[in-house]
C-alpha cells in the first residue's frame, strides 16, 4: 500500500511537471509575439531594469520632461518621418542603453507599433495656422504685393483706352489722363483745342475756386504748372528745358504753343478775312465766342468765325486774387523773359478787337491754356 502511494505520487508529480513545462513554453511563445497594444514606459537610472535582448527597442526622449517610450519598433527608424526622428532622438537625455527600460503606468506618451505612428503628448507639435496667414495677408496694404499693383495699373490703363476714350470722334480730343473731352478745330494748317484746358495739377485753380467755373472756363495755371516744370523756375530761367514743341501740361500728342504758333494763327485769320471781304474785322473779333463776354459801348461782338471760341476766363494774380472773369482771356505760351521771372502771354479784351502777344507778366500769375496738336 505504501509503495503504491509512492508510485502514484511520483506519477502525479511527473504529470504536474509536464503541465508546468507546457505552461512555461506557452508563456514563452506569447512573450515572443507581444500584442500591438501600447506599452508606456519611463526611463530612470534607479528603476528596476528588465532585459529585452530578444526585442529591438527605440527610446523616445523629449526635452520637456523625463517621459519617454519604448516599444517593439524595428531598429531601422527610416520608417519615421524626418521630423519624428528629431523628436525621438535626444543627445541630452540618452543616458540609458536601448536594452534597459522601466515600465511605468503614468506615462502619457504612446507609440503605436502596428501603424508606425508616434504620438508625443508632451511635445507641442509645430503647426502652421493658415487662418493666421490669411489675417496677415488681409492686413497687408495692397502696395506691398507688386503683382497685384501691376494688374491694377494695367486695368486702369485699359479702362482709359476702352471706356473713357472709346468711340470718340476725330474732331474731339479725349484726355486719357482723366477722360475729359475737348472740341478741336482746324484753322489753316493748325489743329487747336477749341476749349480751355481743364486738367487738374498743382498750382492751378478754378476761378474763385468754383468747380462750375472750371467746367465753363477751364483751369488757370501758373507758368511753371503750364510747362510742367518745378516751381523753382518761377524765379529763374528754364533755359533748354523748354522744347520746340513743349508738351507741358497738355495731353499726349499736344503741346503749349509758342509765340510763333500764335503769329501763324493771327496771320491766317487776317488773310482769310481779307479774302472773304471782311478786312475790317479784327482777329480778336473773329476768334472770340459770340456769348459770355461783357457788353461794351462799342458793341463789339465776337463772331467765332473760325471756331476758336475764346472765352473770358479771367486770371489769378500773384497774390491769389481773381479778376476779369467775363472781360479778358489770357493764354500762356512756352516763352519766358531772359530774367526768368516773367513769361509771355497772349490776350483778348472785351472792349477791343485785337489779339495781341505783346504782354509779359510774372510767372506766378495764373492764365488759361490752349493746346496745339503736334
Amino acid at each position: 500500500m505504501l509503495k503504491r502511494s509512492v508510485s502514484h505520487r511520483k506519477w502525479a508529480n511527473a504529470v504536474l511537471t509536464v503541465l508546468g513545462l507546457s505552461a512555461v513554453l506557452l508563456a514563452g511563445c506569447k512573450s515572443d509575439n507581444p500584442a500591438p497594444s501600447s506599452i508606456p514606459v519611463k526611463l530612470s537610472s534607479s528603476s528596476q531594469m528588465a532585459s529585452s535582448s530578444s526585442v529591438e527597442e527605440t527610446v523616445i526622449d523629449t526635452t520637456v520632461s523625463d517621459t519617454a517610450i519604448a516599444d517593439t519598433l524595428p531598429a531601422d527608424t527610416s520608417v519615421l518621418t524626418p521630423a519624428t526622428k528629431e523628436s525621438v532622438v535626444s543627445s541630452s537625455f540618452l543616458n540609458a542603453s536601448s536594452s534597459s527600460v522601466q515600465q511605468s503606468s503614468s506615462s502619457e506618451v504612446v507609440v503605436q507599433s502596428s501603424s508606425s505612428e508616434v504620438v508625443v503628448d508632451s511635445v507641442a507639435p509645430v503647426i502652421m495656422d493658415s487662418s493666421n496667414q490669411e489675417v496677415v495677408l488681409e492686413e497687408l496694404p495692397q502696395e506691398v504685393a507688386p503683382d497685384t499693383v501691376k494688374d491694377t495699373v494695367a486695368a486702369v490703363e485699359t479702362q482709359e483706352d476702352t471706356s473713357l476714350c472709346a468711340n470718340v470722334p476725330a474732331t474731339v480730343l479725349c484726355d486719357k489722363r482723366d477722360g475729359q473731352l475737348y472740341r478741336t478745330i482746324h484753322i489753316g494748317s493748325q489743329v487747336w483745342m477749341a476749349q480751355n484746358l481743364n486738367y487738374a495739377v498743382a498750382s492751378s485753380w478754378c476761378y474763385r475756386n468754383s468747380l462750375e467755373n472750371c467746367s465753363n472756363y477751364g483751369r488757370l495755371y501758373q507758368w511753371t504748372a503750364a510747362m510742367n516744370l518745378d516751381k523753382a523756375y518761377s524765379h529763374s530761367s528754364a533755359g533748354n528745358l523748354i522744347e520746340e514743341k513743349h508738351q507741358g501740361v497738355c495731353p499726349e500728342g499736344w503741346y503749349v504753343p509758342k509765340d510763333s504758333d500764335m503769329e501763324t494763327l493771327v496771320s491766317y485769320v487776317k488773310e482769310s478775312n481779307k479774302a472773304s471781304g471782311l478786312a475790317t474785322e479784327e482777329v480778336g473779333t473773329s476768334l472770340r465766342k459770340e456769348t459770355g463776354w461783357e457788353e461794351n459801348d462799342e458793341e463789339i461782338l465776337g463772331t467765332n468765325r473760325y471756331g476758336f471760341a475764346a472765352i473770358p476766363a479771367g486770371y489769378r494774380d500773384a497774390n491769389g486774387a481773381f479778376a476779369f472773369l467775363g472781360e479778358e482771356a489770357d493764354f500762356w505760351v512756352a516763352e519766358e523773359e531772359s530774367s526768368g521771372t516773367q513769361a509771355s502771354h497772349w490776350s483778348l479784351y472785351y472792349a477791343n478787337q485785337t489779339f495781341s502777344g505783346e504782354f509779359r507778366n510774372l510767372k506766378t500769375f495764373a492764365f488759361s491754356i490752349r493746346c496745339l496738336k503736334k
